[in-house]
């Protein structure tokens, strides 16, 4: 018998993980896809994959989906997250790839009634008709609640070894994870920063600030990281918490991102959203005096600035400036 091959969107969650090992224990060939995304919940997708034993593919979602994130057809739920769309989206990026990898259907680890706004009966066939994958997303977890798939028709799957867990609860899943021996997963109930309330909150100051046309998948990224300042010239300020973030602020500086760091003393460093000059330094240097422990005046920040560096002390303000909250 020719072996089936299936392509599941693996997202290094729980349950995109026991819905791999579902269809492994069925014979079916699994090979992983997982879709980068700067909204995605840090996780280790691959060790994930490697305790499943398959073969792990990823792929970025691209600058489209910023555009989706603006402009969502189906709309946002309690944050920024467009949940339908998302699901659509991934669904016409997985497509292609059945053809490439000589697979037969797509699955993936959404469970009935999960999700109140994606994960509903109607929700879910509306976006397999949408991805036009129509009877060919197979939702192992939930499968003896919802209607028969192709898989499930052509007898590639065993309908009856398949599951049919809803609702939120996930302590079936959990206890199948101890069953299986699955370690690596991201926590249940976590993946997609876009539900978050204060990320939902940077990000829409971001395309409130932000031309469509200019915003990147690194200006999301970003948001991840520190304490945002946003200034009524529309400038932004950065503020590292710790030291890692502080470390990974460099990564994000370029023409018109600026960093203002400590130089030898304790504090955290400033990314100046905007370009060079005197407002944005001033402020970047309240900022790091305003939030370091015990600040001397004669302590000095620095920055780039041309082929060599600019030093300036911290000093102390004849009036104190007045700053923004922070987002």
């Amino acid at each position: 018998m020719t072996s089936i091959r299936a392509v599941g969107l693996m997202s290094g969650g729980l349950d995109s993980a026991l819905a791999a090992r579902l269809l492994l224990d069925q014979g079916i060939e699994v090979l992983g896809l997982h879709l980068e995304s700067p909204t995605s919940c840090r996780s280790d997708v691959r060790e994930v994959a490697r305790d499943l034993g398959i073969e792990l593919v990823s792929r970025p979602k691209g600058e489209e989906y910023l555009r989706l994130l603006r402009h969502p057809r189906w709309g946002y739920g309690r944050n920024m997250n467009p949940c339908v769309d998302c699901r659509v989206f991934m669904f016409h990026l997985g497509r292609p790839y059945l053809e490439e990898f000589g697979a037969g259907f797509l699955f993936t680890g959404e469970v009935l009634d999960q999700r109140p706004m994606s994960q509903t009966r109607e929700r879910m066939t509306l976006i397999e008709r949408e991805a036009g994958l129509k009877g060919w997303v197979l939702r192992p977890l939930s499968a003896r609640l919802l209607p028969e798939t192709e898989p499930e028709l052509r007898g590639w799957v065993d309908r009856e070894r398949l599951l049919g867990i809803s609702g939120r609860s996930r302590l079936e899943q959990i206890a199948l994870a101890e069953r299986y021996g699955l370690k690596h997963y991201t926590a249940p109930g976590g993946g997609c920063l876009l539900t978050d309330p204060l990320f939902s909150r940077k990000l829409r100051d971001l395309f409130d600030h932000t031309p469509e046309e200019s915003t990147r998948e690194d200006d999301l990224a970003l948001l991840r990281l520190g304490r945002h300042f946003r200034f009524e010239d529309g400038s932004k300020i950065v503020l590292g918490r710790n030291e890692e973030e502080n470390r990974r602020l460099v990564e994000f500086e370029r023409a018109d991102r600026w960093l203002v760091s400590p130089d030898h003393f304790s504090g955290p460093h400033a990314l100046v959203c905007a370009g060079p000059g005197e407002p944005g330094l001033t402020r970047a240097i309240e900022l790091i005096r305003r939030y370091t422990r015990e600040p001397d005046p004669g302590l000095r920040v620095r920055w780039r600035e041309g082929e060599g560096l600019g030093s300036r002390a911290l000093g102390e303000p004849a009036v104190p400036m007045e700053l923004p909250s922070a987002l």
